[in-house]
């Protein structure tokens, strides 16, 4: 105790900002605790995806969106196979995917010859706001 007596009369008092560290994912929007190199707050949302046979269109409703940051998705089939996203190989017969992520949708664009239609997942979305 002396010890921090002594050195809020030397330095002041420091407040330290820590990010939350029992954070829990949720599909409402949240602050994540931390910012972005601009200063800006880091938000996050985990939005749901289910079976796909063609390019699937999910609204995110998340207003006032100016940069994704990240967007980690991941699919698990009926058979409890787990698939991280996007399957790079994406082209207009095989069964990869690119991810795409606009002022109002998450749009997973497929190829023809996939097997994503019994699949169920999530892509967490980590993102800053216009204002």
């Amino acid at each position: 105790m002396y010890f921090l007596k002594l050195k809020n009369s030397i330095l002041g008092k420091i407040y330290i900002k820590k990010k939350d560290v029992y954070f829990k994912y949720s599909t409402d929007e949240q602050w994540t605790g931390e910012y972005w190199i601009d200063g800006k707050k880091i938000y996050c949302k985990v939005v749901y995806v289910s079976g796909f046979t063609k390019d699937k269109y999910v609204a995110h409703n998340i207003s006032n969106l100016h940069r994704i940051l990240s967007c980690d998705l991941f699919v698990m089939f009926n058979d409890g196979t787990n698939h991280m996203m996007p399957r790079a190989h994406k082209d207009n017969d095989h069964d990869g995917i690119s991810v795409q992520v606009t002022k109002t949708n998450l749009i997973l664009q497929v190829g023809q010859s996939n097997g994503f239609a019994d699949v169920t997942g999530y892509a967490i979305l980590k993102y800053i706001k216009t204002n």
